[in-house]
């Protein structure tokens, strides 16, 4: 891979999730130190699905491990600064979200390719499953680890 190939698929990418993290943040109105720490989180984001895609892992496990990252960047981050964990996953998640496959699957609907559609919907569905999966998977492991450090206690 050259260097302006890595420039174009890896660095970019993280700068555009970077940036769209931020303005989500705006839009949640929080407040700037947060959204600095939410944007690191989307392009966090962004750069461990790619990381996944170039080793040639499966797309859904991409989505998954993608969405454990962030959510595990979101608890310590939350842990660190006081803070609810949605403040960070919810912004940290935002490059993840498949709004492009939605559209794709609505327009072979609407276009009345069933076979197409069933295709992109079963996809569109995985990722968006990938996704939750990733961010329970964690949410669950903190959960149980504060509750066996509150008993041993």
């Amino acid at each position: 891979m050259q260097v302006n190939d890595v420039f174009q698929q890896v660095v970019l990418p993280c700068i555009y999730s970077f940036i769209a993290s931020i303005a989500f943040g705006v839009q949640f109105n929080i407040k700037l130190r947060h959204m600095i720490a939410a944007g690191i989180g989307g392009m966090l984001c962004q750069f461990i699905f790619l990381a996944f895609e170039f080793s040639g892992t499966n797309e859904m496990l991409c989505y998954f491990f993608s969405a454990a990252a962030v959510s595990m960047y979101s608890e310590v981050m939350a842990r660190r600064i006081h803070v609810p964990v949605n403040m960070y996953l919810v912004i940290g998640i935002i490059p993840l979200v498949p709004g492009g496959a939605i559209y794709n699957t609505m327009i072979t609907l609407i276009g009345g390719d069933i076979n197409l559609f069933s295709q992109r919907f079963t996809n569109t569905i995985g990722m968006a499953g990938a996704i939750a999966m990733g961010v329970f998977a964690v949410s669950s492991i903190v959960r149980l680890v504060r509750l066996i450090m509150k008993k041993a206690i």
